[in-house]
């Protein structure tokens, strides 16, 4: 519409239609008291806003707070029509002269963008709207007395009754009303003005200052209205004062921006060095935007993603009120992108005037930062690369190589030379048939083999690949502690075994040499009582005593065994009384700590065996006084501790016992340690986790 594109063609003749017509009302009015200076301010105050407006709305077309400007000041033209000395235009007058105040409220919690972004403040302006008709409407419906000078008011086309009554309650009304309309702005207003960003503040500054002042001035002037004196005139000259201020510095904040745009755009040229680096590029457009948060992102074509300034990978955040994201491109291609603070939205030439100027930086970086990202990706590859990788030829001759510690060969020693001359000849052979095979077949071959280095043997593995028709890659790792482990966990695992079998074989022999035994001559006894139970009664009678006695012995036994496998005090009563019962037995005073917290049974188990085995050292090595027991859980792990006052000195390696009890420990993924300094006593601690 050509209202957007260039609104002063229609509202500046209208304004200057209208601002004549009020002229001619006000001067012609037989009831205005003042009218040459109630004409003045009325030009003054509506040209001031609809000027100021127009040029804003120019400015910036999509920004509405230029095209509610123009409405406040032709709201205050509308006033002039209650100077009028005809019925239906005073009437009107009556009617309307108020809704300025409505748009102005509107223009202030709408500033800067023109737009109202909370439900609170669009239910409020609806409603100062309503207040602005429904209110004069019906102070016209009940008014008071005549007051019109020095003649009396033209008819009030919409006058019902001149009850006092009926004029004082709607005046009562209408003043509630609009105090409260205007304390609820100004509300607003400090609410908006605490959650703003220092870059929003510094738009709002100077509207606020006098838009906030004219809307306590309105509601003070609403409340003194009914009162006449001195105390009205100074609040209706502080209010015209602020009031008219509001389209003045509105203009002052266009001419700021524009002197802002021009500081900003030398300010990327005299601040930002020729050979800037990204990092400084970046504080040169937080200078020229005065928004300390700004950050640059730059488009990494070969990744398909933004990266910082540093050549990281940088997700661009979604848009809030707070922050917004805008995108620069250069030949429908993606450059770079600002992150920055959302209230240059509203200034928009000036953001647009400083990424145009800082564009062909921002292009330029944009390499520089690829180049960051491609060596941060490249650093990245070579921090994963093995111990050492070997170019080799066909024929066995080093090409070349790549060690992490250069120390740990040297070129001139390597290229050029045979593996042959450089490994024994049996793993040479092995390389070069593992080489070779990569390359005839186009898959990669691995071999592991064991070098010696003063006097420590260590382990490696080689994988080879093929890197040309007649050339290959032998890339090489360390596997010693690998290798180291897997023997520990075989150890392991066959001492558990070990262990298994001697236990099985002792309690084969166990129950040969003892409840067996006495089973097999309870049997020949039973037999006997069995033959003499006619022929000699008493005799069986002894035989069965003896019997019973003997059944009584073996089950004493058996019950010894099974205590030996799993003792019945930890299945029946749990952890806590069973090792109350080692306790017991120890001939040393045992403090216990903790053990009744609740574990799975075969932490509980383990940790039963591990109290077991140290109290007995303790017994037989320590030489100690006290012993203290803790079992407790600690971040999801059971930690069982035996510390005594003894001698020390305790080797773990020394003992089948401890080795026993470490191997069943890490059969549940736990590790048992053992601290034995000589003098000072010794802490087994074992530590199992519960998941």
């Amino acid at each position: 519409m050509i209202f957007a594109r260039r609104p002063w063609l229609f509202f500046g003749p209208a304004a200057v239609f209208a601002g004549a017509a009020a002229v001619a009302l006000t001067l012609t009015s037989d009831h205005e008291e003042h009218p040459a200076l109630t004409t003045v301010l009325l030009l003054f105050v509506s040209m001031s806003f609809v000027i100021a407006g127009l040029i804003g709305w120019m400015r910036r077309p999509s920004n509405r707070t230029g095209m509610l400007m123009v409405a406040v000041g032709y709201g205050v033209l509308a006033t002039s029509l209650y100077e009028a000395n005809y019925a239906v235009p005073y009437t009107i007058g009556t009617i309307v002269g108020s809704v300025f105040i409505a748009v102005f409220l509107h223009l202030m919690l709408a500033y800067p963008s023109g737009r109202l972004l909370s439900g609170s403040g669009r239910t409020l302006v609806v409603a100062a709207y309503a207040a602005a008709v429904v209110a004069p409407l019906a102070d016209a419906m009940f008014p008071q007395d005549q007051t019109c000078k020095p003649h009396a008011c033209p008819d009030d086309l919409v006058l019902l009754s001149r009850d006092h009554a009926a004029h004082v309650a709607t005046t009562a009304l209408s003043t509630v009303a609009a105090v409260i309309l205007f304390a609820g702005a100004f509300w607003l207003l400090v609410g908006r003005w605490r959650r703003a960003t220092p870059a929003m503040r510094r738009q709002l500054r100077p509207v606020y200052l006098a838009g906030g002042l004219s809307v306590v001035l309105l509601a003070i002037g609403f409340i003194v209205t009914p009162f006449s004196g001195v105390g009205n005139t100074i609040v209706s000259v502080a209010l015209i004062v602020t009031f008219t201020a509001v389209p003045f510095l509105f203009l002052a904040g266009l001419l700021g921006t524009t002197l802002a745009r021009s500081a900003g755009v030398g300010t990327i040229f005299s601040a930002v060095p020729e050979r800037a680096s990204p990092g400084e590029v970046q504080e040169g457009l937080r200078a020229a935007l005065r928004d300390p948060t700004a950050e640059v992102a730059y488009w990494y074509e070969e990744g398909g993603h933004y990266v910082d300034v540093d050549g990281n990978r940088y997700e661009l955040p979604p848009d809030t009120r707070h922050r917004v994201v805008t995108r620069l491109d250069y030949a429908d291609s993606p450059v770079a992108a600002i992150v920055h603070d959302a209230a240059l939205r509203d200034e928009p030439e000036l953001l647009e005037a400083i990424t145009g100027a800082a564009r062909i930086a921002l292009e330029r970086d944009k390499l520089l930062v690829e180049v960051k990202a491609r060596a941060e990706r490249y650093r990245a590859v070579l921090q994963a690369m093995p111990d050492l990788m070997f170019r080799i030829s066909r024929g066995g001759v080093y090409s070349g190589y790549n060690a992490p510690n250069p120390r740990d060969l040297l070129s001139d020693v390597v290229v050029g030379r045979k593996v042959h001359d450089r490994l024994p000849k049996e793993l040479a052979d092995r390389v070069l048939e593992a080489g070779q095979a990569a390359v005839d077949r186009g898959t990669p071959q691995m071999i592991e083999y064991e070098l010696e280095f003063s006097g420590e043997t260590r382990n490696y593995e080689a994988r080879f690949a093929a890197s040309g028709e007649d050339e290959f890659l032998m890339i090489v790792r360390e596997i010693t502690d690998r290798k180291r482990q897997q023997a520990e966990l075989e150890a392991s695992r066959a001492r558990i075994v070990a262990a298994g079998d001697d236990e099985r074989r002792k309690l084969e022999r166990n129950l040969h040499d003892g409840a067996q035994q006495r089973l097999v001559s309870l049997s020949l006894s039973l037999r006997l009582a069995q033959r003499r139970v006619r022929s000699d009664p008493d005799g069986a009678e002894e035989l069965l005593e003896g019997s019973r006695e003997e059944l009584a012995q073996a089950l004493e036994e058996l019950r010894e065994l099974a205590r030996g496998i799993h003792p019945a005090v930890l299945t029946d009563r749990g952890l806590e009384a069973a090792l109350e019962a080692l306790a017991a037995r120890s001939p040393l005073p045992v403090e216990i700590r903790g053990a009744s917290c609740d574990l799975p049974a075969q932490v509980e188990a383990a940790a039963y065996y591990v109290v077991s085995e140290a109290l007995a050292n303790v017994t037989k090595y320590a030489q100690a006084s006290a012993v203290e027991v803790t079992v407790e859980r600690r971040n999801g792990t059971a930690v069982v501790e035996v510390a005594d006052d003894g001698i020390g000195g305790a080797d773990p390696l020394r003992g089948s016992g401890l080795r026993g009890l470490a191997d069943r420990v890490a059969s549940l993924s736990g590790k048992l340690d053992v601290e034995s300094p000589p003098g000072s006593g010794t802490r087994v601690r074992a530590e199992i986790p519960l998941e």
